[in-house]
């Protein structure tokens, strides 16, 4: 797959590519005390340096592997959400953002369009057992838990248990 992926919008966001120019915010979002520990790439803080170093490394290339800046339709960024080559999806907001069903709204819309670009029959996701809002995000877009295993974060001083979710499209279910 080949080209750019195509921005995409919901009623109340934007998702599209980062640029280096959104660093500080990446870096302040995903290096906050109540973020930080639940991804796996952050510190607290996060040095804008780092993540800076993230984007380069996550921009689209027509596969997978890359992350998309989650905005408000003003602009202003409030997350990130990505997939890894595994594929994995992978998100946060910032705090203030939080309880408003945006989550929700991002997971949904970019599952979709990443399980339709890419004809995934089955996309995954990690969350760790002591972040529950995240885990109710995914089971609200249509992912169920298949397992547990263990995880690191940047953000915390051991491997911790998680919780291992999948999407399955119905068309491609495994028969």
């Amino acid at each position: 797959m080949t080209g750019p992926l195509p921005e995409l919008r919901t009623a109340r966001l934007h998702l599209r590519p980062l640029a280096l120019g959104d660093a500080a915010t990446l870096a302040r979002i995903a290096g906050h005390p109540k973020v930080a520990p639940n991804i796996f790439v952050a510190t607290i803080p996060w040095p804008e340096v780092e993540a800076a170093a993230v984007i380069a490394r996550d921009t689209w290339r027509g596969t997978l592997g890359f992350r998309l800046a989650i905005c408000l339709p003003e602009g202003r960024m409030i997350g990130s959400i990505g997939v890894s080559r595994q594929p994995h999806i992978f998100y946060f907001l910032d705090p203030d953002s939080w309880g408003r069903g945006y989550a929700r709204e991002a997971v949904r819309a970019f599952a979709d369009a990443v399980q339709t670009r890419f004809d995934l029959p089955v996309l995954g996701a990690e969350v760790f057992t002591d972040n529950p809002a995240s885990g109710k995000v995914l089971k609200a877009c249509g992912f169920a838990r298949t397992g547990q295993g263990m995880a690191t974060s940047r953000a915390r001083l051991e491997p911790a248990p998680v919780f291992l979710y999948e999407r399955r499209q119905p068309e491609k279910a495994l028969s």
